[in-house]
């Protein structure tokens, strides 16, 4: 009888414990109105974090190096 008892007791905390972070937890639409998204999840920087822009500027990047390594 005590072994039961104790059991749910043990259930219902690790129950408690267990939901009580996660209907605080904001979704991704929630923090998006609320502005409150990291500046690589936003979409007006969806360009300024993109793959396309950083290799254009590695690109550049080399070329730059390359002509002063041939002007010097």
């Amino acid at each position: 009888m005590l072994r039961s008892i104790l059991a749910v007791l043990v259930l219902l905390v690790l129950t408690i414990a267990l939901t009580g972070c996660a209907s605080s937890k904001k979704n991704y639409q929630e923090k998006r109105g609320l502005m409150l998204l990291d500046n690589t999840q936003l979409g007006r920087n969806k360009g300024y974090y993109s793959r396309h822009k950083a290799k254009t500027i590695d690109h550049a990047y080399k070329k730059i190096v390359k002509k002063r390594k041939y002007d010097n």
